[in-house]
């Protein structure tokens, strides 16, 4: 404390000294005497070193306001490295879809006599990845009950229920679905449903076919002129295995399914804008 008090003094003498030669060299602008040049010589060296600490003092206190400045520079510039980052990310996924969509519409030409709007899957059971699925058009985008669903360039379900702004569509692989289903290159009949034994490897059955029906491997399963909710045409699998039935008297094939429902996420719906403006109204 002592040394403290020491330290202190010669500043303080110093500081009344620069106040006296101040007020000396302010007064009347006169030339100084010899005094006063005497005065002058031996409190310089003080007023330099003084001069000199402050300046030290103003570049240490320049420099913490820069570092600070560059801080807050260095926050901004990740702020916004991160948010470009999102933003790369999300448009990576619009082409994703883009691509996934342009793959879509270059099939609907085997849709023909479909009304159709492009749609996603927005919700799907959790129980079962074959069970419904939830898409967003409804009734003011035209889709109705029993509107037609299509994808992979074949047939994917129909919808069961319509809300406003999206649809519950329940799928060919699932086992409450039937189709009326036929061989292309033979004309045999039979209906297509889902079946719960067969889910795990992704198949469908056709049943009901006749005993005498020459189906092979390969065949392609289409929908048939007598459905009366799907055109008749429609591509809905290839046959896999062909198997007699038990009682002997008709054939069950096992179709493999042209869309891939594990990975579905775009859809095409048939449509109807005249009810939808009917309803508006």
């Amino acid at each position: 404390m002592i040394f403290s008090q020491n330290r202190k003094k010669p500043i303080f003498i110093t500081a009344a000294l620069l106040c006296i030669v101040l007020s000396i060299l302010t007064l009347n602008f006169r030339t100084p005497t010899f005094f006063e040049n005497l005065v002058l010589i031996l409190v310089a060296p003080a007023g330099e070193g003084v001069t000199g600490v402050t300046g030290w003092i103003s570049s240490r206190f320049d420099f913490i306001v820069n570092m600070h400045e560059l801080e807050r520079k260095n926050q901004r510039l990740m702020e916004e490295n991160q948010r470009l980052l999102l933003d790369i990310g999300r448009l990576h996924m619009l082409e994703r879809e883009n691509e996934r969509l342009t793959a879509q519409i270059g099939l609907r030409p085997q849709y023909v006599g479909l009304d159709l709007t492009g749609a996603v899957v927005i919700a799907e059971d959790p129980n079962n990845w074959s069970s419904h699925f939830l898409i967003n058009r409804g009734t003011s985008q035209g889709v109705f009950e029993n509107a037609i669903v299509v994808a992979d360039g074949g047939l994917a379900g129909r919808v069961i229920r319509s809300y406003y702004s999206s649809s519950l569509v329940v799928p060919i692989i699932d086992d409450t679905s039937f189709v009326s289903a036929q061989i292309r290159r033979t004309g045999d009949f039979g209906f297509v449903s889902g079946d719960i034994r067969l889910w795990e490897n992704g198949f469908i059955r056709m049943e009901n076919i006749h005993i005498g029906a020459d189906i092979l491997e390969n065949d392609e399963v289409i929908t048939s002129t007598t459905s009366e909710i799907f055109p008749h045409g429609l591509l809905i699998g290839t046959v896999r295995e062909v198997n007699v039935d038990s009682g002997g008297l008709t054939k069950h094939a096992i179709v493999q399914p042209i869309v891939d429902f594990r990975q579905l996420s775009i859809v095409f719906v048939s449509v109807d804008y005249l009810a939808a403006s009917t309803q508006d109204e």
